[in-house]
């Protein structure tokens, strides 16, 4: 059997190339790509391909891209989105593994869309890529080669572990064994457009069994769910089969409070999981809800108690004022965005106002995102907050602005040039107490650091999910930022500390056998917690069940903002 890729143009179709089925395995998990098509491009132009592929076939290869940024898209005969694949940048050469995985037989339509470059459209910055286009001239090499299921995972074998039963599923299979003929068919209609199968626990009022399902409508060998805990140990998350029917699953027991991504890779390799992962088809609800961005949708689960989300949801009566600007720093040499919002009715002559400054700024203020524009209008609406103004504040070099900068000049910028700056356009309080310096993973780190070298600024630090386990500035020892505040004197600082029970990212790469020395974001910020109170610190500290993801970071905004700014102050 064959893949043909056809190119298709105004009036003409004719095959461009032919690719056989290829044994991924044999080149480590790269398709041998044994032919392509070699073209030239301009910026604006569209050139589409059809591709024939069996249900359940991944069709991968490489593609090559020279001197434009690019697009490459994926569509089923019906027209739906399959994969969207971007090359923002118009760099000399880059070359990227590409491809997807068919969900039913037919015919699927490959565009290639090239452009000058790409705006927007990264995970810290979260707009939808724009096309910049003009007259730059490129040129690709593309080649796909369908790989069944049988020859793709011949040689797989995972191991698959159950530690909680599913009360509904050990019913379906007693059903089943009874001869009940229409069990199965009336178990899918149960969980169609639900999601995961959520059961209580006897005797158990903290957590839940929640039971993650896929459908087999096409050849499987095995389900692995892709979460936030799965980061360091994937094996422990394959999914189960129930025996004579097309029902696996995988049960997980969870925080009451949780709310959660996830993927699903079905025939999942460890080679390919960049290509094979999707969101669950069996639950209509997807973070973020706009397919137009870049990176990958997810799933969500969401339990009863999770922390409240309406405050970024709903309408308020009344919306503040965002504006967009630049911030030139003399200190750092740079400039970056800003923007500034201000409350509902905003009067310099009523201020001085609070202020709170929030870093990876484009990812706060998004409708799409954490939308803390949006939330503020509701807190303040609701009378839980007090009126007031804030930065959202993008980084350059995120890595050195946030996890080391804010001891050095970083900090400094934002103290003796941005602050001067935003106090003779706006009515900013000058009293610490009521200044709040925040922000997620880096950001929260950057900020905690920001107040310690300068708390007579800030008096207050909102860190979401913060990345404590860092490095101090000159150290290589894992969590020595911990280590950095309890040799330091203390100074009056308020903490916020917030991060998820399953936040279990790692904090950088390191050899195995440095490994030990590590330890997951939840424990860092536990460590980092526990020195605070030991100094004798002021910490108002949240866990939730949740991971390392921005749906959790614009439930939980609303709580920091509480805590730090009450309608009425501390």
């Amino acid at each position: 059997m064959f893949c043909s890729l056809r190119v298709v143009m105004p009036s003409v179709v004719f095959v461009a190339a032919v690719l056989g089925r290829n044994d991924l395995g044999a080149q480590g998990g790269q398709p041998s790509l044994t032919a392509g098509v070699v073209r030239d491009i301009v910026s604006g132009d569209a050139h589409e391909y059809e591709v024939r592929a069996t249900a359940g076939d991944l069709v991968s290869g490489v593609m090559e891209l020279r001197n434009v940024a690019a697009l490459l898209e994926t569509r089923d005969a019906a027209g739906a989105l399959v994969s969207r694949i971007y090359f923002p940048d118009p760099a000399p050469s880059q070359q990227r593994r590409v491809g997807f995985v068919a969900d039913a037989t037919g015919t699927y339509r490959v565009s290639i869309k090239a452009a000058d470059g790409f705006e927007g459209g990264t995970q810290i910055k979260p707009a939808p890529m724009v096309p910049v286009t003009g007259q730059r001239r490129g040129s690709y090499t593309l080649g796909l080669a369908a790989s069944g299921v049988a020859d793709r995972m011949r040689d797989i074998t995972v191991p698959v572990t159950v530690n909680y039963p599913s009360p509904r599923l050990g019913q379906l299979a007693r059903e089943i064994e009874r001869g009940q003929r229409d069990a199965l068919a009336a178990f899918w209609r149960e969980v169609e457009g639900k999601g995961p199968l959520v059961e209580a626990i006897e005797g158990n009022d903290r957590e839940l069994d929640v039971t993650f399902l896929w459908r087999e409508h096409y050849e499987t060998r095995n389900v692995l769910l892709l979460w936030s805990m799965g980061a360091r140990r994937p094996n422990d998350y394959y999914f189960s089969k129930l025996p004579s029917t097309d029902v696996w699953y995988k049960t997980l027991r969870l925080r009451r409070d949780s709310r959660l991504l996830y993927t699903l890779s079905p025939n999942d390799r460890p080679g390919d999981r960049v290509l094979t992962r999707r969101i669950d088809p069996l639950h209509a609800r997807v973070y973020p809800d706009d397919p137009t961005y870049s990176f990958v949708l997810e799933s969500v689960v969401e339990l009863p108690d999770a922390p409240d989300q309406s405050w970024a949801l709903r309408s308020a009566p009344a919306k503040g004022t965002v504006i967009e600007q630049r911030f030139i720093s003399e200190l750092l040499k740079n400039e970056r965005e800003i923007w500034i919002y201000t409350p509902p009715g905003y009067n310099a002559a009523s201020g001085p106002y609070p202020f709170v400054l929030l870093f990876d700024g484009a990812a706060y203020v998004s409708p799409r995102f954490l939308n803390a524009p949006g939330t503020l209008d509701n807190l303040i609406a609701a009378g839980r907050i007090r009126p007031a103004i804030v930065c959202f504040l993008d980084p350059v070099d995120r890595e050195t602005e946030q996890a080391f900068g804010g001891a050095g000049a970083y900090g400094d910028a934002i103290v003796r040039e941005l602050m001067p700056m935003l106090r003779t356009k706006y009515a900013i309080t000058t009293a610490a107490r009521d200044m709040v310096v925040g922000g997620f993973s880096n950001g929260g780190l950057a900020a905690a650091l920001v107040a310690l070298n300068h708390p007579m600024v800030f008096g207050n630090v909102l860190a979401q999910s913060g990345g404590f386990r860092a490095p101090a500035p000159g150290s290589a020892e894992p969590n020595s930022i911990s280590q950095m505040f309890l040799e330091s004197s203390r100074v009056p600082v308020r903490f916020y500390l917030e991060v998820g029970s399953y936040d279990n990212v790692q904090a950088g790469a390191q050899p195995l056998h440095e490994l030990v020395l590590d330890e997951t974001n939840l424990m860092g910020n536990r460590h980092f917690r526990d020195v605070l109170r030991a100094k004798g610190y002021d910490v108002m500290y949240r866990e939730m069940g949740a991971g390392h993801d921005m749906l959790h970071w614009r439930a939980m905004l609303a709580d920091g903002l509480m805590a730090l700014l009450p309608a009425q102050p501390n």
